[in-house]
């Protein structure tokens, strides 16, 4: 399998909590590269719904959440092509984006096929397997929730 692609796997009311909680907690966030990831903590009952819905999804896969980042892509952010080497246990990457009103950041893989973002929409692959990239955003902010996984 290539991409699992969940649309509504996050409600617009999720999405909007989450924004609204990086924006309280953004002097947390730092910068990595051109971005700026917020580690969260999968002991924060406040989201406990995220980490029930990522976990329940990873076991799918056998797999359960090593690490995950709010993260907030300003204009002209990008990724260029890259393989996922975040730990060596790494076995899966899921990408949710949590707002629409922003133009490219689009998830691509080395093979062209292009994910368009859609707000609540999860994507879970294998980031360690397959080549894959994000499109400069070109206007407005991209918010996404990023996680890798390891196996149970």
């Amino acid at each position: 399998m290539h991409t699992l692609i969940i649309d509504n796997f996050l409600s617009k009311k999720e999405c909007d909590f989450l924004i609204d909680f990086y924006k309280k907690n953004k002097k947390k966030a730092f910068l990595f590269r051109d971005v700026y990831p917020l580690s969260l903590n999968k002991n924060n009952s406040k989201i406990n719904f995220l980490v029930e819905k990522l976990e329940e999804t990873s076991k799918l896969f056998n797999c359960k959440i090593d690490w995950f980042e709010l993260v907030k892509w300003p204009v002209n952010s990008k990724q260029e092509l890259h393989f996922d080497l975040t730990s060596g246990e790494t076995t899966l990457a899921s990408i949710v984006y949590l707002n629409e009103d922003f133009e490219g950041g689009q998830t691509y893989y080395k093979d062209t096929t292009t994910i368009k973002p859609v707000l609540g929409r999860g994507l879970f692959f294998n980031g360690v397997f397959y080549k894959h990239g994000v499109n400069k955003v070109e206007k407005n902010t991209r918010y996404v929730v990023a996680a890798w996984y390891k196996n149970l």
